[in-house]
């Protein structure tokens, strides 16, 4: 099978799960649509997985388990970059179901498919160079670790990066020797399918990789509460996040959680204006500001504050937001129904907390049926107030004024959140002194966030636990085993201070 998408028409006929190798209905039968954000329309009708499908998958997944952990790693590195080349090959297909499915605007799907071979490639390459150490001990001993893989992983992924944020777990899952069961979201699920066409293409072992569409409370909760899965891996908003914790606690899976983030972007007083308005609005804009890092908290400098905010508007005067097909869209719509009426219910809030300084609204021109809303700021806003302190996932950005950098830090590290931070100016000393004393998983000097394979993301307090991408992410899908081996007599090597017994 192969998934039929008519690009033209927008639509996407005979979506199945991939278990096991083969193309599936759910077992109950039940389908659910999948909308177009651009128009409002239906694109596809995807299978809704239940526990019993859960089951499938992870029974698939369990059975090929040991037999895909004895695969050589250069046998696993060889199939990770033919999926990487596959991946190339359909990649303007690929862009488009992204684009159509999450709101991407195509040249930023186009962008970011064409990365993906960059995270398989770069995992194919760890596959066989990652292993144990030697221990010193006493007496004539040799000590050493294996690193060994977990078995089943889990992978419940987000709808706004739906397939980058889906290789980005399984690519070292599967470099490292785990199968893998894959949940997208219910508002994404599209790419996820044909990549687990590409998959199979590509030459894996039936039930290494495995896809079940359907609800997060059936699908998803059934999967991280599933006795067999030994790792799990999340990455979503924290409530969800907490739920996925405690359903994995339960039979004690190791568990991977990158949640919600109200990171802030902070702008100096010697900063290039020009520069900081483009990080600043390349931060709470990206992606409608869909984003876990979005740099939604502005700490501006009181000196610079008046000039960065006509700066801020003349900028936010040239973003064109529509379609994401439409030709010169940098600014697509947000997902879904139900995440353009949260984002409204927010600009309401602000409104009543701080004064409306840019937007608020919908953009004209857009198409009707559409979930689009206007880059929005506000200013006067108190750190203590919700559009301060609650993660709005759209582009809405507040405006907090700071003098001392003791002030600031005391500001930016009042939030349940510490996932990323965004610092510009000129004195890198008086930066890095700030960085170190942020509660953040990651800090950017003078650039914008731009995610890689090679270094690890993550966040502190309530935006997760555990690392993606980077060497630090071998710890989320591999456990330690110990090994010692006495080299001399037993009797001899052991004090058992006369008494063996």
């Amino acid at each position: 099978m192969t998934l039929a998408f008519d690009a033209t028409a927008r639509k996407v006929d005979d979506a199945r799960m991939f278990i096991d190798g083969g193309w599936t209905a759910a077992g109950a039968g039940a389908r659910f649509p999948t909308v177009d954000p651009n128009t409002g329309t239906t694109i596809a009708e995807v299978p809704r997985g239940d526990s019993a499908d859960v089951d499938r998958a992870v029974a698939a997944a369990k059975r090929v388990a040991v037999e895909w952990q004895f695969t050589d790693a250069i046998a696993r590195a060889g199939l990770l970059r033919a999926l990487a080349a596959k991946v190339t090959e359909h990649a303007d297909e690929l862009a488009r179901l992204e684009a159509l499915d999450s709101g991407h605007y195509l040249a930023k799907a186009q962008e970011l498919v064409g990365a993906i071979p960059l995270w398989l490639d770069y995992w194919a390459s760890a596959a066989d160079k990652v292993g144990g150490r030697t221990i010193e001990v006493p007496g004539n001993k040799l000590s050493f670790t294996i690193l060994e893989p977990l078995g089943v992983t889990a992978h419940i992924v987000p709808w706004n990066y739906p397939l980058l944020i889906l290789v980005r777990s399984c690519a070292p899952a599967l470099a490292l020797g785990n199968t893998c069961v894959v949940k997208p979201a219910e508002d994404t699920s599209l790419s996820a399918l044909k990549f687990a066409e590409l998959v199979k293409e590509a030459g894996f072992p039936d039930g290494v990789f495995n896809v079940v569409t359907g609800y997060g409370g059936e699908a998803g909760a059934a999967l991280a509460a599933h006795p067999d899965v030994a790792g799990i891996t999340f990455t979503g908003s924290t409530e969800t996040g907490k739920q996925v914790a405690k359903l994995g606690a339960d039979h004690i899976a190791q568990v991977n959680l990158e949640l919600g983030g109200k990171s802030p972007t902070i702008v100096f007083p010697d900063a290039d204006l020009d520069e900081a308005v483009e990080a600043a609005v390349q931060g709470f804009c990206s992606h409608t500001g869909q984003v876990c890092v979005a740099g939604t908290r502005l700490f501006v400098h009181a000196d610079v504050e008046k000039d960065f905010l006509a700066k801020l508007s003349a900028r936010l005067e040239q973003t064109q937001v529509g379609d994401g097909f439409a030709e010169g869209t940098q600014m697509g719509p947000l997902v879904s129904q139900k995440q353009f009426d949260r984002v409204n219910s927010y600009i309401e809030i602000g409104k009543s907390e701080a004064t409306l300084f840019y937007g608020g609204g919908r953009p004209e021109g857009t198409p009707e049926g559409g979930y689009f809303v206007q880059p929005t700021v506000f200013t006067g806003v108190d750190n203590s107030s919700r559009i301060a302190q609650e993660e709005i996932f759209g582009p809405v950005a507040s405006v907090l004024s700071w003098s001392t950098e003791d002030e600031l830090v005391e500001k930016v590290n009042d939030s349940i959140y510490g996932l990323f931070a965004v610092l510009l100016g000129k004195d890198v000393t008086r930066l890095l002194s700030t960085a170190r004393r942020l509660q953040v998983g990651g800090v950017m000097i003078n650039d914008w966030f731009g995610e890689l394979p090679m270094t690890p993301h993550g966040g502190h307090k309530q935006s997760g636990t555990g690392r993606e991408e980077g060497l630090e992410a071998i710890h989320g899908y591999t456990q330690v085993k110990h090994v010692a081996i006495n080299l001399d007599p037993l009797r001899a090597a052991t004090d058992w201070a006369g008494a063996p017994l």
